[in-house]
């Protein structure tokens, strides 16, 4: 039956073939160094998306989610040696781990809630590690616990970690 489907698609002129797809569009990266935490150690080199922050070796600020009673988020930057600690090897049971996948490298993605101070005083904290061949790339911000701000700023700081990349990778695949 669907031989015959098939003839009759290719009898009457319909293409039996799929129409390409149009690549999805590059996002433009930019370069930073970053020193490593130990002097004697390699720096970080990574590529960090363009997507309207302004970045520097230190971190970003990253735009406001529409709506935000906050100005930006402030995105810290660290190199850690590979051997030093990252706060993922034993995190805190509050805290949220998750697997991170970026350009070419993986890691963990931390939330983490402060719920101890009165309730306009509380943060959420957001931190990645991408670990790489030679050293660490990590990254922390603190953000407000009002819920829609904490739910963006989440959404947008995770894709902002997805589009990073390592210049050494731990491998090829990233593994």
């Amino acid at each position: 039956m669907e031989t015959i489907y098939l003839l009759l698609m290719l009898s009457s002129g319909v293409s039996a073939v799929a129409p390409a797809r149009a690549e999805p569009a590059q996002t433009p990266t930019q370069e930073l160094t970053v020193p490593n935490f130990v002097d004697s150690e390699p720096a970080c080199v990574v590529k960090v998306p363009v997507l309207n922050p302004q970045c520097t070796a230190e971190g970003c600020i990253l735009p406001a989610p529409a709506g935000s009673k906050l100005d930006a988020t402030t995105l810290f930057f660290s190199c850690l040696p590979k051997a030093s600690p990252t706060g993922f090897e034993r995190p805190v049971p509050e805290a949220k781990v998750q697997l991170l996948f970026a350009k070419n490298a993986r890691g963990h993605f931390m939330v983490l809630d402060d719920f101890a101070p009165p309730p306009n005083e509380r943060f959420r904290y957001l931190s990645f590690c991408l670990f790489g061949k030679l050293n660490n790339f990590c990254g922390v911000a603190r953000v407000s616990m009002d819920y829609r701000i904490k739910v963006e700023t989440t959404r947008m700081l995770k894709a902002f970690s997805r589009g990073i990349e390592l210049q050494y990778p731990w491998t090829e695949d990233g593994r």
